[in-house]
């Protein structure tokens, strides 16, 4: 279940409305698309095909996304489901409305289809001239252009709310390419990674409005925690998140929040990768049977040839052979890979605290040990079957052939 994160649309104190005159046949040309255009590269090549430089295209991006999109006050505070962010950015193209992370999720796969490195950022904000912190969660993002990092928040750019709470479609400029320095005034990730400084703000010093870090110099390798992030699972992933959030102080409910959501995603990521575990050893244990019954199978073709004393229709020393090979060559691979599978079920733990989950997963896995031991007693009842049948077989085709008839079975 993907999480997705809201921001009622602050009316924060506007500089630049009008746009930046370096832009101005950029901003000019890219307002609007043909309709015939219906998807994100469709529109995002179209927008940027005769664009040459990384901010140019971005540029191009953010003109056309603030223009066309349209905030949706009823989708606040909602909570949405996707089967994957590709749908939601469909819906976003289809319906031209969305709340941030419809903004975000619909520029970064712009970025993403023309080649631009992006970033979709949860975080909190608050305006400039004031203390009191947004009550509702919000995501922007960040693009990468010649190795450095800036932020552009399309939800903000697209309009406000005036002061009767109507959502005013009007585009500014104050949100394009911000530098980190600056941005964090306003904006602040939930994990301090993606604030991309040296030497990070914290909740604490953000709630008491203390930048003061922003002129010293910092040892955090924030470039290199990135690196090694893209390298990560996702469990550890989000694992590691939380640290660095608690690190950073939890100073609003905003924070507790997004803490216990990843908690929960944990949670749920653990149990998801011990069902993929267990439903791994499940099949390997089907698999087992699968041999143990063919090998099973080939003994009892074996057993038909010698109540018939290998005649009606003759059955040819090669074909006794192999039929025995293969009873012992499947019945020992199933019984071999029953074993291994045993030890994976019993070393197979739960990491997870959640108690619920607990209790399905030992349901799970005392269901199929009771199926193993099923099998294992049926490995018990047929073996010396195979065995014997084996041992006759050599014998009987070591004899000399017309003395065959009389070896013992």
């Amino acid at each position: 279940m993907a999480k997705y994160l809201y921001i009622l649309i602050l009316l924060f104190s506007f500089t630049n409305v009008w746009g930046n005159p370096k832009y101005e046949k950029i901003d000019r040309d890219s307002k609007s698309v043909p309709d015939s255009l219906k998807t994100t590269d469709e529109i995002a090549e179209y927008l940027t095909s005769k664009l040459n430089s990384e901010d140019e295209k971005i540029r191009a991006l953010y003109i056309w996304i603030t223009h066309n999109i349209k905030y949706n006050l009823s989708q606040i505070n909602s909570e949405f489901q996707y089967s994957s962010y590709d749908k939601m950015v469909e819906e976003t193209i289809k319906t031209r409305k969305g709340v941030c992370g419809h903004y975000a999720q619909l520029f970064h796969s712009m970025c993403k289809s023309i080649g631009i490195e992006s970033f979709v950022i949860a975080g909190y904000t608050r305006q400039l001239d004031s203390y009191e912190i947004s009550e509702l969660d919000h995501a922007w993002n960040a693009v990468k252009i010649n190795g450095n990092y800036l932020f552009v928040d399309n939800t903000l750019a697209a309009g406000f709310l005036d002061y009767k709470g109507n959502y005013i479609h009007e585009f500014s400029d104050d949100y394009f390419l911000i530098p980190p320095k600056a941005f964090i005034k306003t904006h602040v990730p939930f994990d301090p990674i993606w604030q991309f400084l040296d030497n990070p703000i914290s909740n604490v010093d953000f709630k008491n409005k203390d930048f003061s870090k922003l002129s010293k110099v910092g040892n955090f390798a924030y470039k290199d925690s990135i690196s090694t992030i893209e390298k990560m699972d996702i469990l550890t992933q989000i694992k590691k998140k939380i640290e660095r959030i608690k690190k950073s102080g939890i100073t609003h409910r905003l924070i507790q929040k997004e803490i216990k959501e990843d908690e929960e995603l944990v949670e749920n990521l653990k149990y998801n990768k011990w069902i993929s575990n267990f439903n791994d050893i499940n099949k390997r244990v089907n698999e087992a049977r699968d041999e143990i019954n063919m090998g099973i199978n080939f003994d009892n073709t074996f057993i038909g040839y010698t109540n018939k004393r290998f005649r009606n229709p003759k059955i040819e020393d090669s074909q006794i052979e192999n039929t025995i090979e293969k009873a012992n060559l499947h019945f020992y691979q199933g019984k071999n890979q029953l074993k291994k599978s045993k030890q994976l079920l019993y070393g197979l733990e739960y990491s997870g605290q959640n108690i619920e989950n607990l209790k399905l997963t030992e349901k799970h896995k005392k269901g199929l040990i009771d199926f193993i031991i099923q099998l294992e007693y049926k490995i018990l009842e047929v073996e010396p079957s195979i065995i014997k049948d084996t041992d006759y077989a050599k014998r009987y085709l070591k004899k000399w052939k017309p003395l065959r008839d009389m070896v013992p079975y």
